[in-house]
């Protein structure tokens, strides 16, 4: 080989490396890009969805005068942009959030038992709910009377759910509904999922039952 041909070789060797190390480089650089564009997409999409979370005003109310049952009413304040919920499930929530985690004691219940027991002042009624009618998808409240699905809402909306009081457990020999009640105390714990356009929001809150004052779920600050 001539020392022309040498010289062209070696420089085109010099630029086919060069083009591969220039590939790897724009590979590199369109990776960090894309990870950039997926980061951005999700912090703009974490904020729309901060933005858009449920503002729901819950007040609890007698029934009727005299009775032990009441009335809990969920409306959806908005925001205006959400327009509505396609779904809303609320959900009575234990007095605390280790019934059942802890070992069993001899001769009595087993966790299982412990934890599908309703440990809560009120319960909502079987069957009933917001449109509740099961030909239509609309079971109302579950058999435990724990949680209630709705068909959605709209914002300025509101839903009613009724409730009746708790009763001690099945094993419980000797505790009479008065002494239950009295232990329960007044505080309703609970709990919303809250879907739309297939996002969720999980909210909790509380409220007490003795007072005709409304909560607002989540609280503002």
């Amino acid at each position: 080989m001539d020392q022309a041909a040498l010289i062209v070789a070696i420089v085109s060797g010099l630029i086919s490396l060069g083009s591969v190390g220039y590939a790897r480089m724009a590979a590199r650089a369109n990776k960090r890009s894309a990870v950039a564009d997926e980061t951005t997409a999700a912090l703009e999409g974490d904020r729309r969805h901060a933005e858009l979370t449920p503002r729901l005003r819950v007040r609890c109310t007698p029934a009727n005068a005299g009775s032990p049952d009441s009335k809990l009413t969920v409306e959806l304040l908005g925001p205006p942009e959400l327009g509505g919920l396609d779904e809303l499930v609320v959900t009575i929530r234990n007095d605390n959030p280790w019934r059942g985690q802890s070992a069993p004691l001899a001769g009595g219940p087993s966790s299982e038992a412990v934890a599908a027991h309703l440990w809560s002042p009120l319960k909502f009624v079987r069957g009933t709910g917001p449109g509740a009618d099961p030909a239509f998808g609309v079971p109302g409240a579950d058999d435990t009377g724990r949680t209630t699905p709705t068909s959605g809402l709209p914002v300025g909306e509101m839903l009613p759910f009724f409730l009746e009081p708790t009763t001690p457990p099945v094993w419980s020999e000797g505790q009479t509904r008065q002494d239950w009640r009295r232990e329960r105390g007044t505080v309703l714990r609970l709990s919303f999922l809250c879907r739309k356009d297939g996002a969720e929001w999980t909210l909790v809150g509380e409220i007490d039952t003795q007072t005709d004052n409304p909560v607002m779920i989540p609280e503002r600050h």
